[in-house]
């Protein structure tokens, strides 16, 4: 298919209006190979090469010369150094080095002409330019997790271009997270385990959120998410106690064995005063039900429950929200006086 010029010179407008065929001056030169040349995926040191294939079919020579090229590219002069026979085919070969780009680039160069009806061509390619440094992925998940478990997540990154990678830990960890770096020449790990006896009571599942900051000019920091679910033998409902009713002194809570087998409740105890558990563990079965009396205004405590399928006990808080306390308010920050304005 004939390539028309991609820009013209601007013209004063016609006197009378003519239809497109005369206001577009036929094409002089046909490209021979795909356009634009689309060149995939490059690393971000992968120099490669757009290749634009040019037939005259202009009935005397057409010289070109270099308007203009887009950012990253480069031409050697010499492929325009002799005009274009009538009939000849030429390889015009444009240099591309993605240095300091990324993502998806589009790029051209502009040629100029000795042709006055058309004045320049202009040639395009496109390229997706990979991230130097890269991650396997940006979210995992443990899935569930049992309270005995300490299941690690591990993020693999790697980095193009033969320079070490270094990864760096932005922020602390919470207390239930470990992490540890591991680095190996252009590729390093970063190790995550969960460890779930250091959650807070009644805290069952959880998204964590993880900054690593990079050598990387062009990928300086990674956001990386981590979800779990601790998946215990027996299920409370609901994970947590709360009384906000002062009238209201008596909940209950129902337990129930995930496996759906009875199960023995071998012990029961609060941790902290102002709440007392009112009936005495049942025979075995798969769905229980203990009731908790509040004694008092404590704002809160822990009950646990030592169940005959689980090695440790389950922990559920217990809580009492007054409606007569009200939380204390944020203290407002001093006005910040404002500059003088220059009249």
């Amino acid at each position: 298919m004939p390539f028309l010029p991609a820009l013209l010179l601007t013209q004063a407008p016609p006197a009378v209006v003519q239809s497109a065929a005369e206001t577009v001056p036929p094409a002089r030169i046909e490209l021979t190979t795909p356009f634009p040349v689309r060149l995939g995926s490059v690393g971000p040191r992968e120099v490669r090469e757009a290749v634009f294939g040019l037939r005259s079919i202009h009935d005397r020579p057409f010289r070109f010369r270099l308007l203009d090229l887009s950012l990253g590219a480069s031409l050697d002069p010499a492929q325009l150094a002799t005009p274009l026979a009538p009939g000849e085919v030429r390889l015009l070969k444009v240099r591309l080095d993605p240095s300091g780009l990324l993502g998806p680039v589009k790029g051209a160069v502009r040629l100029g002409t000795d042709d006055p009806a058309q004045p320049s061509y202009i040639l395009r390619w496109e390229l997706e330019v990979r991230p130097e440094v890269a991650v396997d992925s940006l979210r995992k998940s443990l899935g569930d997790v049992a309270p005995h478990e300490r299941p690690e997540a591990r993020f693999h990154f790697t980095r193009e271009g033969g320079e070490p990678l270094k990864l760096v830990l932005v922020g602390t960890l919470p207390g239930h997270l470990e992490g540890g770096l591991v680095h190996e020449g252009t590729a390093a790990d970063l190790r995550v385990a969960l460890h779930p006896e250091r959650l807070e009571p009644g805290v069952t599942a959880g998204l964590e959120v993880v900054k690593v900051a990079t050598n990387g000019p062009q990928q300086p920091l990674f956001t990386l998410y981590l979800d779990w679910r601790i998946a215990a033998a027996v299920i409370p409902s609901p994970s947590r106690l709360v009384y906000t009713d002062p009238k209201t002194t008596l909940l209950a809570l129902a337990l129930k064995a995930r496996d759906g087998q009875p199960f023995r409740i071998t012990g029961v105890r609060v941790v902290g005063a102002g709440y007392a558990v009112i009936d005495a563990p049942g025979p075995p079965a798969a769905e229980q039900v203990l009731r908790i009396r509040r004694t008092g205004t404590q704002a809160g405590a822990v009950l646990e429950v030592a169940c005959s399928n689980m090695d440790g006990p389950l922990k559920v808080p217990l809580k009492y929200l007054d409606p007569g306390v009200r939380p204390a308010a944020s203290p407002v920050p001093a006005p910040i006086p404002m500059a003088p304005h220059a009249h």
